[in-house]
Formats: C-alpha cells, structure tokens, sequence
C-alpha cells in the first residue's frame, strides 16, 4: 500500500528527471548547433538547405579560380584572414572598369596571401555562402556581400641613386568579418553586383 508521502517522494523524483531532460535540452546538441548560434548572434540568417550537390573538388586555398589578373613571380602582396565560421568568395576587382581582376576561395578560418600582384587599382570585394556551387565559381547562396570602401592603389616604385636601386612594392591585408567591429567598415553590396564577371 502506497502512502501519501510515497506519492510525494515519486512526484519530486519525477519532476527532477523532467527538469534535468529540460536543461539538457537547451544546451547545444552538436557543434554545427554552436555554429549556427554564434551566426544568429552575428546576424547571419540560418543557411537552408542547399537541395543539391556544391563543388566536387574544392580549390586549394589562394588558387585563383577566374579572372584576368595574370601573377607575376614578383609584385605586390594582398593577404586575407577570414575571421567567419562561414566559407567566403573574395574578389579583386579592376577599380576604374569594375571587371574581374581575380577571385579566390577562403574557408572560415583561413588565411591566404596573394603574391605577384601586378601594378594597378583595386577594388576589394568578399561575400559570405554556405559553399562553392557546382562551377566551383561563385557561391550556392550569398548570406552576405561587401566591398571595401577605398581602393588599393599598388604601384611600383624604383629608387636608383649612386648607392643602390631599391625596388618598392605594396603590401595590404584584410580581415573578413560578418560583423562591423573591425576598423574598416566595409560597405553591404548586392548579389548581383557581386556576382558581375
């Protein structure tokens, strides 16, 4: 025969069992889970399904994978650090045409340096995707697109006196960011013109 304080005893047990599975519950169950809470956190909406296959064979990263831009074995150097969880796309653009200089694929967390950069303008484009699409090009989705608000002017310079010749090239590096914390602010563009060849 059960008493009553029996039937206490089993209604707290059963309410600690439920609070427990509770808690359990809130907290991450993987970290893809962590991933997508620190991108929500960040602004970034949820990535949906990508209802196909993307890139069969990825780029190694700083392969420049289309563009004009021929590198030299000797030139300017662009670096690039992807402060993302999120793959991105940049892109280097002629400043005076707009027309594809280059473009390279970055995983999150990644960093690249591009030598042999050659004497020009150059605008700095990057967006945000959950993957490379099927071209292996451009992205399956653009979550985010930004381009930087100056542009980088790389020119050589040779100084020759009595003493010696030295020979000056530029050198500028970036950090992509899904947040506007950093000292540069980029500024938001759309897909279209980030997608322009």
């Amino acid at each position: 025969m059960m008493t009553i304080h029996d039937g206490r005893a089993l209604g707290l047990a059963t309410f600690l069992i439920l609070s427990a599975s509770v808690a359990q519950a809130a907290e991450p169950a993987s970290r893809a889970e962590a991933f997508r809470a620190a991108d929500e956190a960040a602004g970034l909406a949820p990535a949906p399904e990508q209802g196909g296959p993307g890139c069969a064979l990825l780029p190694a990263v700083g392969e420049k994978i289309a563009g004009d831009m021929e590198l030299a074995a000797e030139g300017h150097s662009m670096a690039f650090q992807n402060a993302a969880t999120r793959d991105a796309l940049v892109k280097i653009r002629h400043a005076d045409s707009g027309r594809l200089a280059a473009s390279f694929f970055l995983p999150g967390k990644e960093a690249m340096t591009i030598e042999g950069v050659p004497d020009g303008t150059y605008r700095v484009q990057y967006a945000f995707g959950p993957s490379l699409a099927p071209d292996c090009r451009s992205l399956t989705r653009i979550i985010k697109a930004s381009q930087m608000p100056e542009v980088d002017d790389m020119r050589t310079h040779v100084i020759d006196d009595d003493d010696h010749t030295e020979v000056k090239r530029s050198s500028v590096s970036y950090e992509l960011s899904v947040t506007e914390s950093a000292n540069v602010k980029p500024m938001a563009i759309d897909a279209a013109a980030f997608n322009a060849e």
